[in-house]
């Protein structure tokens, strides 16, 4: 066969086509590892408040319950908003102690991540701020808030 003229062999691939293809797969793999690399943040600890801190964060947090009351007794206010706002203050005021994202945990995450005196108290709000009607006053709710908020030491 090698000496019929009319056959050709087959032809080689340049060389520039085998480091082609390397660098092709190679970027590949960075891309991939780039995607699937871990570049969370790591979980907030828990922050070490100064009794300062937790002072001004109770007191600020106090005036903005006798706020919401406030609105409500004025008018301003519906009852089932307010009970919500309560509930927000309450978990606001354990995630800026805490570190925990309170804002965005049940009831039973609560628990489970020690902050009982948060728990009792937004467990008293739930009924009002959730159930489709509520035998519960605002006032009564803006005491629970305040139990769990002068109850964190």
């Amino acid at each position: 066969m090698q000496d019929n003229p009319g056959f050709l062999g087959p032809l080689q691939y340049q060389g520039h086509w085998l480091w082609l293809g390397l660098l092709l797969m190679l970027l590949v793999a960075a891309w991939y590892a780039w995607v699937f690399w871990p570049v969370r943040a790591k979980p907030p600890g828990k922050k070490s408040n100064t009794t300062a801190d937790v002072a001004a964060l109770r007191a600020a947090c106090l005036r903005a319950i006798d706020a919401v009351v406030a609105d409500v007794d004025a008018g301003r206010l519906p009852e089932r908003e307010a009970h919500q706002q309560l509930s927000m203050l309450v978990r606001g005021f354990a995630a800026s102690v805490t570190g925990h994202p309170a804002t965005t945990m049940t009831l039973h995450d609560l628990s489970e991540q020690g902050l009982e005196p948060f728990t009792a108290g937004i467990a008293g709000i739930y009924p009002a701020e959730f159930g489709p009607t509520t035998d519960r006053t605002v006032g009564e709710s803006a005491v629970a808030a305040r139990g769990a908020v002068e109850a964190w030491s």
